[in-house]
């Protein structure tokens, strides 16, 4: 049997003898599940199980590698100082390769799926094209709620001539504020 198929197997059988991993397994699958963005039960029952186990995955074989690390490179025999380094090697590890693999799954669903774009421009950090909710409560205590977007937000600003905000725009490449969908 190879070392991964061992590796495997030895999983396999302590997740029998400790139901504790299996309910970690499968709450990491069920998140997952929950963050898949879509208004379609089976793509968000298939996609969600697929981002979950490409978790899985990464984390099972980040485990792998670190006891290659921890017993061939680094010849660690006693079990409490290979468990702390391994833990290390797989914490540091997972530090960058998670959220690739979460960068991959939002690339796949916005390019692919086109869902998920809301999470994958976040991260994008742009200026332009920011968003507020404005609310008002009329005296009969009802509340409207008017979404207001900018496409071009100011880049240069002057003082104030009269009494008010301290600033104002001075960039005419800015765009006025207006209603992104109608008032609800």
């Amino acid at each position: 049997m190879s070392d991964l198929g061992s590796a495997i197997y030895v999983s396999l059988v302590q997740s029998i003898q400790d139901p504790f991993r299996p309910f970690w397994s499968v709450n990491t699958v069920l998140l997952f599940w929950l963050f898949t963005d879509t208004h379609s039960r089976p793509y968000r029952i298939v996609m969600g199980f697929l981002h979950g186990a490409a978790h899985l995955l990464t984390t099972f074989l980040l485990g792998c590698q670190a006891l290659v690390v921890t017993e061939g490179w680094l010849g660690i025999q006693e079990p409490l100082l290979q468990t702390l380094v391994m833990v290390t090697l797989v914490g540091i590890a997972g530090w960058s390769i998670g959220p690739m693999t979460v960068g991959v799954y939002l690339l796949i669903s916005l390019n692919v799926f086109g869902r998920h774009d809301n999470e994958a421009f976040s991260s994008l950090a742009t200026q332009d094209h920011k968003n507020f909710l404005r609310m008002k409560i009329d005296p009969d205590g009802v509340l409207t709620i008017f979404p207001v977007g900018l496409r071009r937000v100011p880049r240069y600003w002057k003082p104030a001539e009269a009494r008010g905000p301290v600033l104002v725009p001075d960039d005419p490449r800015a765009t006025a504020p207006e209603l992104i969908e109608p008032p609800s």
